[in-house]
């Protein structure tokens, strides 16, 4: 091996000992209502700043015997990411190292924007198709259809070549002049198109509609960094359609994987009217107990609230559930969370990359934490089985886990992909539309009008169902496909039937203790 500075190996391995000084604790401290960018940063004044007793020097020089004296030529970046990997990845089921590729995925998918059409497609098998154009959206102008086979991109081929979604992103991202020549299969018709791109935002807080003559809805589906600001809208949009400043919320979490914790926090704020109350807390074992408290700066008068959970609802989402349940201040409805009850940080590193750490865990204001036991080196860990009680009606809680629901709905299964991959590449690629007011009729006859053969994808009534509602997305868009999931779903029903009583919370006060 060539001779090289002494220094080099140190720069080299730099990540790697920086991994190890993350793992046993160097770097510790955050807010959780830090300034910039209203995200959870690093704050390093605080905390336990000690070096662990391992040593830089002993690790530094196991690296360097390594890349001197080792029989074959190592690829310095792999062994790198490999060894940052086995470190993180054994501390605790959501810790984990980031390589330079996947942290420019995560800042894009976290900060709520991206470089795109106005789109919404996917791979089924090789071949990448349109599932939805949104209405003015510059690929609705360029003329692209739902159904549509996009086989390249300037020129590079996306179908066929076995490209992923992942690749699809990064490629728009680094188009320079924002315009992409689409090369599309319709029908046996080749098309050029010239699609501009345009910065969109991803959605996340912004469907909403209204029940009756006082009942909200709005799905959250994460916590990115513009969660509340759509938050924000689709309670004015509610305020607006109702005509009213007092209104009753269903606020759907199911399957909300979690995200930024403060743009929950600043969205519990306007579900409590009283100043100072407790929404959470954090603390770990170099972290003194933090408590995050509503500002009392209420913008609209949120009466009755049912908040909806299943297995897929976690982190963030957890938070808001428990801070609800916990104040009695609504009726959490569905199947029990997931059970994600640990803080992380986001650490760069100089070389690329970065460390996602575990630096503390979050509790609820009963003083309950939710993470669910996992095990590590045979340890296991947040064991303990305790009862809490909630603050204003002293009902019983259960501690770990996740979150229980005051009422638990047994789930039904709203979406089938394989009768979704099937909508997209066996009916759209037809190009007819079937007006939304007959589709969602329950005589119509959608076996009949697409003349589809029997298979074992529909068998009955509940398949068809799923395949009204993928057409509904695929023509419709979001909106009114979830307005249609909802009208089909048990758990939905049973929240409009709770929060349409004259007092909704009558059954959790028979629970009383």
């Amino acid at each position: 091996m060539p001779h090289q500075n002494p220094n080099s190996s140190y720069k080299i391995w730099e990540p790697f000992l920086l991994a190890l000084c993350l793992s046993v604790g160097m770097f510790i401290g955050y807010d959780m209502f830090k300034d910039k960018s209203d995200l959870v940063l690093v704050d390093s004044t605080q905390g336990n700043n000690h070096i662990s007793a391992l040593g830089i020097g002993r690790v530094e020089e196991i690296l360097r015997i390594v890349e001197n004296s080792y029989v074959d030529q190592l690829e310095s970046e792999t062994l790198i990411d490999e060894a940052i990997t086995q470190i993180v990845n054994k501390l605790d089921p959501h810790s984990h190292y980031i390589n330079s590729e996947e942290f420019e995925d995560y800042n894009q998918k976290m900060s709520g924007v991206y470089q795109g059409m106005g789109i919404v497609s996917k791979f089924i098998e090789d071949t990448l198709y349109v599932c939805h154009v949104s209405d003015d959206s510059e690929g609705f102008k360029a003329g692209l259809l739902s159904g549509d086979k996009i086989l390249a991109m300037n020129q590079d081929t996306i179908s066929g070549v076995n490209k992923d979604m992942n690749y699809v992103l990064k490629l728009l991202r680094n188009i320079q002049d924002d315009f992409c020549q689409t090369e599309v299969l319709r029908a046996n018709e080749l098309l050029n198109l010239n699609v501009h791109l345009q910065e969109q935002i991803t959605s996340s807080a912004d469907l909403n509609y209204v029940l009756n003559d006082n009942i909200g809805v709005v799905k959250v589906s994460r916590f990115s960094a513009n969660t509340y600001d759509q938050f924000f809208k689709s309670l004015e949009s509610i305020q607006e359609k109702l005509g009213r400043s007092n209104f009753d919320l269903i606020l759907d979490l199911r399957n909300n994987p979690g995200g930024y914790v403060p743009q929950t926090l600043r969205i519990l704020s306007q579900l409590f009217t009283e100043k100072n109350q407790l929404l959470s807390f954090t603390e770990g074992e170099n972290r003194n107990r933090k408590d995050y408290k509503s500002t009392g700066r209420n913008f609209f008068d949120v009466e009755k609230i049912v908040v909806l959970i299943n297995e897929n609802s976690a982190s963030a989402s957890e938070i808001i559930a428990g801070a609800i349940q916990d104040w009695d201040r609504g009726v959490v409805i569905g199947k029990n969370s997931y059970g994600k009850g640990l803080v992380q940080e986001i650490f760069p590193l100089k070389k690329g990359g970065a460390i996602r750490l575990t630096v503390a865990r979050y509790g609820t204001p009963s003083g309950r934490f939710i993470q669910r036991p996992y095990t590590v080196n045979g340890e296991k860990k947040m064991t303990e089985d305790s009862t809490y009680q909630t603050r204003k009606l002293g009902r019983i809680l259960k501690n770990n886990d996740g979150i229980s629901p005051d009422i638990e709905v047994e789930s039904k299964a709203l979406y089938n992909p394989q009768i979704a991959d099937f909508v997209v590449s066996k009916i759209l690629p037809y190009h007819l539309v079937v007006p939304l007011s007959i589709l969602k009729e329950k005589e119509f006859d959608l076996v009949a009008a697409f003349d589809l053969e029997p298979n074992n994808l529909f068998q009955g009534e509940e398949d068809l169902l799923l395949l009204k509602a993928e057409l509904i997305h695929s023509w419709y868009g979001p909106l009114p496909y979830y307005k249609f999931i909802n009208s089909i779903d048990p758990t939905f029903a049973k929240a409009i039937e709770i929060i349409s009583d004259e007092d909704a919370l009558k059954f959790l006060a028979s629970k009383e203790n």
